[in-house]
């Protein structure tokens, strides 16, 4: 008996096997007396059944008997009655062989009307597609996504808190000491227990930037023994697989998400470039000579249209916008 055949039986005995893995795994068995021999020892030892005696004596017929009932209880057949016992296995071992074709075929989404995809199913999404994006996650932590940015993880979150992510986004992740909290994006793992940081992709989406507002963090390179700890305003740097900490000095590096700005004799070229990316707008400033021109003020949650507003003000230029782009004039 192979190794694989001894983790697939010990997980059919533990009940950690799926739908789909439960109708393969029995499927197998009716082909081969051996197995069910070596699923019968494995039984006698098997700890989980002394807790369970009505689960002892492994029965082909009752397996399959639990199983229908459980495909029924998941809503995965089809509402005509199954009278017999014969039937019955015949079904189970038509959907059994509709798994295997899927598995054969490598199509990923196909529907046979007793049993949908479950790998599909046990995937969530999240794409922030026009701008910012709230993403609320099962154990009560919240995700800010940047615009273009994604977050997947799966639906059994609660277990085991672990996203990915794709572009950038800002976590305040819930207190949980018994089940930490990861971020993997690019070659980087990102693990915390409570806290709230910041995770942005580079151009090279090998290339990561961390920025810690508050707890601590720990940054990890996959398949590598290399970490750091950052703490409270501390920034870590991914760079071709190098990782180095700083204090993070940008006061409007997380403003995309905050909308609150500090700008400090600073050149009207780089806050206007702040803004473009901050609001997710294109400003144009046709043929005016920026070069000269610097600005200290600060915003705090105010409008993209309020913001430019007092700029021209200040600056003696005109505003106006179409859609998402805005026009600054003499």
């Amino acid at each position: 008996m192979s190794r694989s055949k001894d983790i697939q039986m010990a997980r059919y005995l533990a009940g950690e096997m799926t739908t789909k893995e439960e109708i393969s795994f029995l499927s197998g068995l009716e082909e081969s007396q051996e197995q069910i021999s070596e699923l019968k020892n494995m039984e006698k030892s098997w700890k989980y059944f002394d807790q369970n005696p009505s689960q002892k004596d492994w029965d082909s017929g009752k397996a399959w008997s639990r199983l229908h009932q459980k495909l029924e209880s998941e809503g995965l057949l089809d509402d005509q009655p199954v009278r017999s016992e014969r039937s019955r296995f015949t079904l189970l071992l038509r959907i059994a062989a509709s798994i295997a074709l899927v598995l054969a075929i490598g199509i990923p989404a196909l529907y046979f009307g007793v049993i949908q995809n479950e790998t599909e199913l046990s995937i969530r999404h999240h794409l922030a597609e026009e701008g910012v994006a709230t993403v609320d996650l099962p154990d009560g932590s919240r995700v800010y996504l940047n615009k273009g940015s994604e977050i997947s993880y799966s639906v059994a979150f609660k277990n085991q808190r672990a996203v990915e992510l794709s572009g950038e986004a800002f976590f305040e992740v819930m207190s949980d000491p018994q089940n930490p909290f990861t971020v993997s994006s690019g070659e980087m793992v990102v693990t915390v227990l409570g806290t709230s940081f910041n995770v942005k992709q580079l151009d090279n989406p090998s290339d990561l930037e961390v920025y810690v507002k508050t707890g601590k963090v720990r940054l990890a390179l996959k398949e590598s023994e290399q970490f750091i700890q950052l703490e409270p305003e501390e920034f870590g740097l991914v760079e071709s697989r190098k990782l180095t900490s700083s204090i993070q000095e940008d006061p409007n590096y997380i403003s995309w998400k905050t909308k609150d700005f500090k700008f400090v004799n600073s050149a009207l070229i780089e806050v206007l470039q702040e803004l473009e990316e901050s609001y997710h707008v294109d400003i144009h400033t046709e043929d005016l000579d920026l070069s000269e021109m610097r600005i200290t003020t600060s915003y705090s949650g105010q409008s993209i249209d309020a913001i430019l507003e007092t700029i021209g003000t200040a600056f003696e230029m005109s505003v106006s916008h179409k859609e998402n782009s805005y026009f600054l004039t003499k």
